[in-house]
Formats: C-alpha cells, structure tokens, sequence
C-alpha cells in the first residue's frame, strides 16, 4: 500500500481504511483496528455508516442512458504537439519528394556530380560486375563439380 501510517492520527487513518474496506482491499490486521476504532468512535461510526449506505446506493443504482457520447476535449498542450508532429513529418516528406525529385532532375552526366562508380557505359558497368563478381566469390573446381549432374564440362 505504501502510505505513511504513522504520520496521521487514529481517526485520519480510519477514514482511509473505511475507503479500503469498502473496495475490500483492507489486510484482515487493518480490518480487526479498523472495528476496534470503529467500536470507541461514534464519530468515525457514523462516517462509515454513511460512506458505506452511499458506496452501496452507488453501486446498486441503475446506469443512466446517455442521450450523446461524452466527449473530453484534448488538452491544449496536446493538440499543439500533435500539430507540431504532423508539420513535422510534412515537412520530412516534402523535402523527401524534393530529394527524389532532384535526382531524377539533375542531370548525372556532369562532371562535378560524377562518383567513384559511374561508368562511361553498360559496357563498362558489365565489366566492372563480372570483374567483382570473380573476385567475391571464386569459382572451385570441387564446387562445380558437386553441383554438376549429367554430362559437366569443367573448363
């Protein structure tokens, strides 16, 4: 429970045990003081008289029909961060259709754009693959011929 006993008076601390008992969440050590109170208090008697006839009418009381659904606002805060998020992310996204826009836009053919990569033709582009591919991944005769079958020339 985690609440400071010692720092409230005997009539504090049985109206908050009342409040427990009525959700039945009093240990039965806080219920056997909480009846010994109750039995020297005619004060803290009669509160939990009353408190419990109420918790009891509450509870035993039809549900009312609601003509419209409730409806609770947002905090202001809320709504502000919300609309800070979606400018946000607008923006992320105009600037990402920017970016994507430019590349198709900007010619890559300059020399001032040109990369490590780009080749002067498919030719060239073909080569450079094959070139990486050999090296990357070598070819084993033992490899070739494990995964031969039929008629494998090994060249």
């Amino acid at each position: 429970m985690g609440m400071r006993w010692w720092r409230t008076n005997a009539c504090e601390r049985a109206s908050q045990w009342i409040s427990l008992d009525l959700d039945g969440e009093l240990s039965q050590l806080e219920r056997a003081a909480l009846g010994r109170h109750l039995a020297g208090c005619a004060r803290c008697a009669e509160m939990s008289a009353d408190v419990g006839a109420f918790t009891r009418l509450l509870r035993e009381a039809p549900l009312v029909e609601l003509e419209r659904p409730v409806v609770v606002p947002a905090p202001r805060k809320a709504r502000v961060r919300a609309a800070r998020r979606a400018a946000v992310g607008l923006a992320f996204a105009g600037i990402s259709v920017a970016a994507v826009l430019g590349g198709f836009v900007v010619p890559a053919s300059t020399p001032a754009s040109r990369s490590t990569l780009s080749f002067q033709s498919a030719q060239a582009q073909r080569r450079y693959a094959e070139v990486e591919t050999q090296r990357l991944e070598p070819v084993s005769h033992e490899v070739e011929q494990t995964w031969c079958v039929g008629n494998c020339a090994i060249s």
